[in-house]
């Protein structure tokens, strides 16, 4: 974990010592370097941050609110875990609302913003192709979604939204997926972009639904 964090580079400056240290436990918990049920001590994450204890405290509260952490009578802070109904309740959720953001990105996006996520779609398919570790081609996914938020150009929509994403689920869901799941995953962002390039919001908004319903009923098993 140590080696983690101490590869991010970041603006730290710019961040007070408690919204360091969200942010640093945050990337730990969405990237799988602290898997769910791990217990979060404050010594230990105090030492690896490099910070008190004080702004520990504050982003593991934090955390806690947003929904990445649960407190044990036991064992204190641990990496929240999720039963199948929270999954499925949350993509329904995260299907809405980007759902609502393709629609936007469609109206909106510029030609570079087409260009950008045409570079993502490449590289998913060339990292499904080459055979290259899960992990890789799940965070090219979470780009892809984030960026289609950014483009829709509604803040507090791509503020939710992010958080929901942010939860875990797409980073590690690919685990589940068979290649068939994939290759039916990665034409789906082929529609969705076809869809923005003719500025046609429906078009683009029921692909992305349809699009994560699927992933949560592989993600679930329902």
């Amino acid at each position: 974990m140590q080696e983690n964090f101490a590869s991010r580079n970041r603006q730290r400056s710019k961040q007070t010592a408690a919204d360091r240290a969200y942010t640093e436990i945050r990337e730990a918990i969405i990237d799988g370097s602290l898997p769910v049920n791990s217990r979060l001590t404050e010594e230990a994450l105090a030492e690896q941050i490099s910070v008190s204890r004080t702004p520990i405290r504050a982003a593991l509260q934090r955390l806690h609110a947003d929904g990445f952490v649960d407190f044990s009578p036991h064992l204190g802070a641990v990496v929240k875990g999720w039963s199948a109904t929270d999954v499925k309740e949350i993509f329904e959720v995260r299907a809405m609302l980007e759902g609502m953001g393709c629609y936007l990105a469609a109206t909106r996006a510029t030609p570079d913003d087409i260009e950008f996520l045409t570079g993502l779609c490449n590289e998913m398919e060339a990292v499904a192709g080459s055979g290259q570790p899960l992990p890789k081609i799940s965070e090219l996914n979470r780009q892809f979604h984030l960026e289609l938020l950014r483009i829709s150009g509604n803040k507090r929509l791509e503020h939710i939204s992010r958080n929901l994403l942010d939860l875990g689920f797409l980073v590690r869901s690919f685990s589940h997926f068979t290649s068939q799941d994939i290759s039916r995953s990665l034409s789906h962002h082929r529609e969705i972009l076809s869809a923005l390039q003719a500025r046609n919001g429906r078009w683009a908004e029921a692909i992305m639904r349809s699009h994560i319903l699927i992933a949560s009923e592989i993600f679930t098993g329902t």
